[in-house]
């Protein structure tokens, strides 16, 4: 199966998942990651589907699927162990246009979900056009090892970096090898063992000449906060 790769913005959007086991239970909160307002359509649900319900974080309707329940949605995930309700979860969102990704069943689907591995804003994503989901795990594991949580501040030190540059000289010429230089740096590896002032020391040399005096001590000062409550540890 030949894909487009995308990231999707669905926050804020109504997405629904059909089918209430472990596999819709995971479905769901990689959705809630995403900031989606998720409503689960199954006649069971996992014991966490139902604590989400309880708490407000999702909407669950214990009822078997019907083509209404695609109303007002963006996305649709079936997630049943029904073979026919599948069939018509596709054939139901793909009527009305619908993005739909049928759980194990690639032809039912107009999207593939690919394995993921998070740190923070970072967003890797593993796809084998349906062709081996264990490959796409193990690659997935792999890269959870390759890439430790320090990356999560990391990545929010490089955006504090870029957005501080960019409004203090947006058009300038030099700002790309301003950030190729950073990420060439050894910023990642003072992030990874938490060295505050190594931190400190190496942002005022790549762009203590670029910024203002005010706007250095704020980005000084959001770098300080990144390790406020605990330091950045490999998996």
């Amino acid at each position: 199966m030949r894909v487009y790769p995308v990231f999707l913005n669905i926050d804020g959007r109504p997405c629904l998942v059909v089918g209430g086991g472990a596999i819709g239970e995971r479905k769901v909160q990689d959705l809630l990651l995403a900031g989606a307002r998720v409503s689960v359509v199954s006649r069971e649900a996992t014991p966490t589907l139902l604590d989400l319900a309880r708490r407000g974080e999702i909407l669950y309707r214990q009822e078997n699927f019907t083509p209404e329940h695609l109303d007002g949605m963006v996305l649709v995930i079936g997630a049943t162990n029904n073979l026919q309700t599948n069939r018509e979860i596709s054939a139901a969102a793909q009527a009305r246009g619908l993005p739909v990704n049928i759980v194990d069943a690639p032809a039912l689907c107009t999207f593939i979900v690919p394995a993921t591995v998070r740190r923070g804003e970072l967003t890797l994503a593993i796809g084998t056009g349906g062709q081996s989901p264990a490959l796409a795990k193990k690659l997935r594991q792999d890269l959870e090892q390759l890439f430790g949580s320090e990356y999560g501040p990391y990545l929010e030190l490089l955006g504090a970096v870029r957005a501080k540059v960019l409004a203090s000289r947006r058009d300038h010429p030099d700002n790309l090898t301003v950030f190729t230089n950073i990420v060439h740096s050894p910023l990642l590896e003072l992030v990874r063992n938490g060295d505050r002032e190594g931190i400190r020391k190496l942002l005022a040399t790549l762009v203590g000449a670029i910024l203002p005096p005010v706007e250095m001590a704020e980005l000084q000062t959001q770098a300080a906060s990144l390790f406020t409550n605990s330091l950045p540890t490999r998996l």
